[in-house]
């Protein structure tokens, strides 16, 4: 008897694993929202964390962007990207508190309500351009460089 059942077990153990796998690839059951850049604003210290205009992501060649002029005094400038009600899921930023974010380096930030301030501290002060892109699953890749004069 115990042999009968055995197989009949593994079999219902099994088929409940894979329905479940089946409903996360289902159509429009996408667990990460995608990013709407065109509804995104750079938001920190330098704008009092407002979703303003001149913040605004223009789409470029590379990517979402926006230039800001920092003044290199040593302070790290804290900041996240997000829509004009902070909504979770176009909220994006670190993976933890404190990640700093170096010029020329890229960093991928994850997107939700879980997602830190990140810091940039300028070296230089100057006109800096913010670069966000898709990467995979639900997060976003940012490089910071410095405009072309």
């Amino acid at each position: 008897m115990l042999k009968k059942l055995l197989p009949l077990c593994f079999a219902v153990l099994m088929a409940g694993c894979s329905s479940s796998s089946v409903v996360n690839q289902l159509p429009g059951m996408n667990s990460s929202p995608s990013i709407e850049f065109s509804k995104l604003y750079l938001r920190g210290v330098f704008n009092w964390w407002e979703a303003s205009a001149p913040y605004r992501l223009n789409e470029g060649d590379e990517g979402w962007y926006t230039d800001i002029e920092l003044i290199a005094d040593g302070q790290p400038y804290d900041f996240k990207v997000s829509d004009k009600v902070w909504t979770p899921a176009q909220t994006c930023g670190a993976k933890y508190q404190g990640q700093h974010v170096v010029a020329l380096d890229t960093v991928f930030l994850v997107c939700g309500s879980d997602a830190q301030n990140l810091q940039f501290t300028p070296t230089t002060t100057d006109t800096y351009r913010f670069t966000f892109a898709s990467a995979s699953g639900n997060e976003i890749r940012l490089t910071i460089t410095r405009t072309p004069d």
